[in-house]
């Protein structure tokens, strides 16, 4: 690994490090009201032919938050509700991408922590779709720990999206969710490497940006 990598990772790191630093100040009821926020704005963007239209049957993808992200079961009960097939993230070993179709929070099953005590999110209990069924969403959300005014975003560090992000329709909507206090408003903020796919447009608990 170069010197310079080295630095990039180290950076990443601590940025991570320093978002859920923060993240762990908010209280209960803050996350709750972020959750009903985030599906207001998502009920907003979906209601603007201008930028994203969207009709019944249509594939949207987003995931099912975990430990300290912005709650998005409200946001997925909106897709859902609208009869949007909403798709999350079924996650194999290692970088293993996979698909099930969302249907409601009953729907869903706690997963086990990895082998390393890390969280996975809850996943339905559906059919496992495979990789390419991130091709047929038109709108995709994307977790973050950092979002810059390029769209260039901070993941969760392993490369899962990475994949996913290659994967999808040229025109897809790709829209990066995050807490308020990690959309940084300035330019070159989060290192960007060359595999990296910058998103359309932020979704914080407090606004939608679209990023040009």
């Amino acid at each position: 690994m170069s010197s310079s990598t080295e630095n990039i990772d180290t950076l990443k790191q601590n940025m991570r490090r320093e978002a859920i630093g923060r993240r762990k100040e908010l209280d209960e009821g803050e996350r709750t009201e972020a959750g009903v926020r985030l599906r207001e704005l998502a009920a907003q963007l979906l209601d603007k032919p201008s930028t994203i239209e969207l009709k019944p049957g249509d594939t949207a993808a987003a995931y099912v938050s975990m430990g300290t992200e912005v709650p998005t079961l409200g946001l997925l009960d909106e897709l859902n509700g609208r009869g949007l097939q909403a798709l999350v993230p079924r996650l194999g070993s290692g970088r293993d991408i996979g698909w099930s179709e969302y249907v409601g929070k009953s729907g869903l099953r706690e997963m086990p922590h990895t082998a390393t005590g890390g969280l996975r999110p809850a996943e339905p209990n559906g059919e496992i779709l495979g990789p390419e069924a991130i091709a047929d969403a038109k709108i995709i959300f994307i977790p973050a720990f950092a979002i810059d005014l390029d769209g260039t975003r901070l993941g969760r560090g392993g490369g899962w999206y990475d994949q996913v992000l290659g994967l999808c329709r040229a025109d897809a909507l790709k829209i990066g969710v995050c807490w308020d206090f990690e959309f940084i408003n300035r330019h070159h903020a989060v290192p960007r490497e060359a595999h990296d796919i910058p998103v359309d447009a932020v979704m914080t608990d407090k606004r939608i940006i679209i990023l040009q």
